[in-house]
């Protein structure tokens, strides 16, 4: 009765005394018939819960089918009774001899050696048969084993299945979170890593998002040679890659690929977003021959960096000083050095301009 009550305590996440206390007598109401979900309603007590919410039903529920064949699929073992309710119909087949001879309706019956009479025929478990049962079966009865073998308790099963099935169990929800959860080293450890994972991959994503494809140098000098492999390489229509390595779509900072796609405007209209805002959209591509400018303008937004107030810097260039950072650094120091000498009067010109605001639309 006490394996019983535990493994039954350890399914359903309730309590060892409650599940202890279970009468024979359920409601089926599938029927018992085969292939429907199969469920048996239990009547049970909780005196903790009040006089008004003392009493309950309980769900004790069999693994559908399907699942079923997923979870044994790899097991040579038939596992028979491998749910709450096959454990629970196991409990009464085994018990139902007891059961008769003791005159009782309880689940939990059983027949005892050493005694005589009526009270051969016993029924109920509790906690005081943990310690004989851990005993008997090897487990340690106070503290842990050198090995870490933990003390049987019915309140470590609980709260592991809680923390499982992570739904309540004739509790409030808010006392799942708030008592059973909460002092949970293992949910504390999962929820970090939850919380964790959460702007990692907001990040992730906004990376993603703000690194615009560089084409490289080697595959812009396909283009003269085999425009069609290149385009094919680049993931674009041959026309485009065409315009963007001649510099006839070019953004100041970057070249576009259709500036008639914007995803800031309705489809087929003109994009009138700020040049700056090219740096993180998925149209643009950045080419070697942009790299003086993209330098330019960096370096331009670090010095505004060193006069301009924090918020206002925030506000306006942070996220497009990280991007050209990002931006500039997939090149090689030698390529940037390089970049820097090339730097012509009128690209200058053209940096000042941009970063002047000058080249907006009002």
């Amino acid at each position: 009765m006490t394996a019983f009550g535990l493994l039954l305590t350890a399914l359903t996440a309730e309590n060892f005394g409650t599940v202890a206390a279970w009468p024979a007598a359920h409601y089926r109401p599938d029927g018992g018939v085969e292939g429907v979900p199969q469920i048996a309603l239990i009547e049970a007590s909780k005196p903790r819960r009040g006089p008004e919410r003392e009493h309950m039903v309980t769900p004790v529920e069999d693994v559908p089918e399907e699942l079923a064949v997923l979870l044994v699929a790899d097991d040579p073992e038939p596992r028979l009774f491998r749910s709450p309710l096959r454990v629970y119909q196991l409990l009464l087949e085994l018990t139902q001899l007891a059961r008769r001879h003791g005159g009782h309706s309880s689940a939990f019956a059983g027949f005892r050696t050493q005694t005589s009479g009526a009270k051969r025929w016993t029924r109920g478990a509790d906690a005081k048969n943990f310690a004989r049962w851990s005993v008997q079966h090897g487990f340690p009865t106070k503290e842990p084993t050198k090995d870490g073998v933990e003390p049987v308790e019915a309140r470590r099963l609980r709260q592991t299945g809680i923390e499982r099935k992570r739904r309540p169990a004739a509790h409030a929800r808010s006392t799942m979170n708030d008592h059973y959860l909460a002092r949970s080293e293992n949910v504390a450890t999962q929820s970090r890593v939850v919380v964790a994972d959460a702007p990692r991959s907001q990040v992730a994503a906004a990376r993603k998002r703000r690194n615009i494809a560089v084409l490289p140098a080697t595959l812009v000098a396909r283009v003269t040679s085999d425009l069609e492999g290149a385009a094919r390489d680049a993931d674009l229509d041959p026309a485009v890659l065409q315009r963007l390595v001649s510099g006839e779509q070019d953004t100041v900072l970057t070249g576009c690929t259709d500036h008639l796609n914007s995803p800031g405007a309705p489809p087929g209209e003109p994009c009138a977003e700020s040049f700056l805002a090219c740096l993180g959209c998925e149209n643009a591509r950045a080419l070697p021959h942009q790299l003086p400018l993209q330098i330019a303008a960096l370096d331009q937004m670090s010095i505004l960096k060193v006069h301009t107030d924090v918020a206002t810097w925030n506000a306006r260039h942070a996220v497009h000083h990280e991007r050209l950072e990002d931006l500039v650094g997939q090149y090689h120091q030698s390529e940037q050095d390089q970049a820097r000498r090339r730097l012509t009067g009128r690209q200058l010109e053209m940096s000042n301009d941009l970063m002047a605001g000058r080249m907006d639309l009002r």
